[in-house]
């Protein structure tokens, strides 16, 4: 009897050899991408990347530490390479028509959006740090919850390719929502603070660019899961 909470999974009509490979994320992370050989795979390792993108440029925010800014600079054009990959496979596969390969074709582009939202965010650090440009405490401490829920979804997405579990999908619309939700409040709470005379004028424009940043990237990861959803409900998932 078919697990109710198992999803369907569009990649496996790519490579059938899917879970084998995927099981080897550790060993493909260092990699070249020339060399990942199927979609599921790419996909975990470009997750992987954004991952380590995000707590890179997290610490490059608070620190001013140089050596972070180049690993995220050096990540983010591995997932750019990345993503012409994948992107070039998928167009190239003989059933790309196929309603299921139409709808996770954009798949690649949309992680290659993340990683240039992280790399915006990357600039911000650059510019901050160049500048000596401070942020307050409390802005600080937004900006910690921000990347931390910020990484939690990243790895459930990453988890929902791996394991394909419905619960775990819905989890990850939750933790959507929620990030969505804390870059408005966070947004309006500093509004309060520019008015207040708590921030100055400089600092506020990075930090909008940071919210801007992580708003955009969720909203990428949310267009994709709806699509899993979407599938994992079509009758293809029979």
């Amino acid at each position: 009897m078919k697990d109710k909470n198992l999803l369907f999974n569009p990649f496996r009509l790519i490579s059938p050899t899917l879970d084998s490979e995927a099981s080897r994320i550790e060993e493909l992370y260092e990699t070249p991408p020339t060399d990942v050989t199927c979609l599921e795979e790419g996909l975990l390792v470009m997750c992987s990347k954004l991952i380590e993108m995000t707590d890179c440029v997290r610490k490059s925010l608070i620190l001013s530490d140089s050596e972070r800014m180049t690993v995220c600079e050096i990540l983010g054009k591995e997932v750019h390479d990345e993503e012409k990959g994948l992107t070039g496979d998928l167009v190239c596969y003989p059933d790309t028509k196929g309603k299921v390969l139409k709808a996770i074709v954009l798949f690649p582009g949309h992680l290659e959006r993340v990683g240039d939202l992280i790399e915006a965010i990357l600039n911000v650090s650059r510019i901050k740090a160049r500048d000596g440009i401070p942020f307050s405490d409390k802005a600080l401490k937004e900006l910690q919850d921000l990347f931390a829920l910020f990484t939690e979804v990243l790895k459930t997405f990453r988890d929902v390719i791996l394991n394909r579990n419905r619960n775990v999908l819905e989890n990850l619309l939750t933790q959507n929502n929620k990030l969505a939700q804390m870059t408005v409040d966070f947004a309006l709470a500093h509004e309060d603070r520019l008015l207040e005379g708590l921030c100055s004028p400089k600092a506020s424009s990075l930090y909008l660019d940071i919210l801007d940043s992580i708003k955009g990237a969720n909203a990428h990861i949310k267009q994709m899961s709806e699509v899993l959803l979407q599938l994992a409900d079509s009758p293809e998932a029979d």
